[in-house]
């Protein structure tokens, strides 16, 4: 009986040894710890024109503006989770559902922001449940039928063409 009651302690002790083994732990962590803190490099803050954009999406809606601030900023060494955020923010107002699904996926994907991180996924989720329910039920281009072909070269409503006059 003694025997028994010491190997499941014998392999309680094994497991949390190796698991040690695995997974940095006392000086190892320390050092790693402060190696990582000296390999990151502070990021620079962000200029004044992204605070612009962001008022420009905020409050004065005017999407399309705001959008190519923060893509200029993006290709200028900002890319960010912020920006992507914003950048999918105003393709989501924009209706342009797969951009915006993509720098959602972007913010969702490498942010360590955790609210962030929900707002890319609450963003996410609604335009994909729009691109899966949107549905076109027109009738089509019906100016475009009209106006071509050689028969109705002067478009439904020019009159152009020969055919008129003639009486004498």
């Amino acid at each position: 009986m003694q025997f028994k009651r010491h190997v499941p302690i014998a392999a309680i002790l094994l497991i949390v040894l190796a698991g040690q083994a695995f997974s940095p732990s006392g000086i190892d962590a320390n050092a790693k710890g402060k190696k990582a803190k000296k390999a990151a490099k502070k990021e620079t803050p962000y200029p004044p024109e992204f605070n612009e954009a962001v008022k420009l999406v905020v409050y004065e809606k005017k999407y399309k503006d705001a959008f190519d601030i923060f893509d200029r900023l993006d290709r200028n060494g900002y890319c960010r989770d912020k920006t992507h955020y914003y950048m999918a923010l105003c393709k989501h107002n924009m209706n342009q559902t797969q951009e915006a699904a993509q720098h959602y996926q972007v913010v969702y994907s490498y942010s360590k922001d955790p609210q962030l991180k929900y707002l890319a996924a609450v963003g996410y989720g609604q335009v994909a449940k729009y691109a899966a329910n949107r549905t076109y039920a027109g009738q089509g281009n019906l100016f475009a039928r009209m106006s071509t072909g050689a028969s109705n070269a002067g478009g439904p409503w020019g009159g152009g063409g020969g055919g008129g006059g003639g009486g004498g």
